[in-house]
């Protein structure tokens, strides 16, 4: 099987009707922080997909279109997977979560249709210089297997954040095929981690608001909290900026490779 495996996958997706909002770990900051990450995940990684499809030609090096054609086919599964789930969410009708998510899908179409290819490639490159060390971090922490996560939820983090691991090296390498500047992908990795997160964080809180009221408050997010989820994105972003940063270096626990197996037997398909 091929580093970077296609896989076809297929979840069971819970009714909007059983969905509870503290569907990890029965945390309200770590289930809104999720779920804004899945609303996020549906709506950039068609972007990303487009980016790098646009520069695919330009490619020089045969292994890398390789790995560059895998890598989208991957993220296409993700947007479609957690579109799937989203729906669950949206059915919940959050106040003015569809218009936080129409300025969002209107800014990455206007990033799409009026910056630089190199802008395009380089936001692509800022979030997964992220989302590796978020993937890391968060299948090593069980999170996905404690006792108080939907499995169902806690399926789809997982097998998400596998292959987040699995193509680490691609956006990277394909910025420094193209482009190299350093400075201009520390430039990218702030403004495209920044927007991550603050779109991030503005929908947990507007989630929270409305599940306080209908689930009580055990879904309210505490100043204290946003303080802790606003500064665990920090060392991960100063580490995605040094001038040394490259993928390549991350240690992949061994564990990865049986996580790997186990979603590709899972899978519908893959190559």
């Amino acid at each position: 099987m091929h580093p970077i495996p296609v896989r076809t996958m297929k979840f069971d997706v819970p009714s909007a009707s059983d969905f509870h909002p503290l569907y990890i770990a029965g945390n309200s900051i770590l289930s809104y922080q999720h779920t804004a990450f899945g609303l996020y995940a549906a709506l950039v990684e068609p972007f990303v997909v487009k980016s790098l499809r646009k520069v695919l030609d330009r490619i020089r090096d045969e292994e890398l279109r390789e790995n560059l054609d895998r890598f989208c086919r991957q993220e296409a599964q993700h947007y479609q997977r957690h579109v799937d789930f989203n729906k669950v969410v949206l059915a919940q009708d959050y106040p003015g979560l569809e218009e936080r998510l129409a300025r969002l899908r209107a800014e990455l179409e206007g990033f799409l249709g009026n910056a630089s290819d190199r802008f395009c490639v380089g936001y692509t490159e800022g979030f997964e210089s992220y989302t590796t060390q978020f993937a890391l971090r968060m299948i090593d922490s069980g999170l996905y297997d404690h006792k108080r996560t939907h499995p169902a939820f806690g399926n789809l983090f997982k097998w998400h954040m596998l292959e987040e691991i699995e193509h680490r090296n691609v956006a990277f390498d394909v910025y420094q095929h193209l482009y190299g500047d350093y400075l201009y992908r520390v430039r990218m990795c702030w403004f495209t981690q920044g927007h991550m997160l603050r779109f991030q964080d503005e929908c947990g809180m507007l989630m929270s608001r409305a599940d306080v009221p209908r689930y009580g408050e055990r879904c309210r997010i505490t100043p204290r909290q946003r303080l802790q989820i606003a500064l665990f994105p920090l060392r991960m972003r100063l580490h995605s900026m040094l001038p040394w940063y490259t993928p390549h270096r991350h240690v992949v626990p061994e564990s990865i490779a049986r996580l790997s197996t186990h979603f590709t037997e899972l899978a519908e398909s893959a190559r």
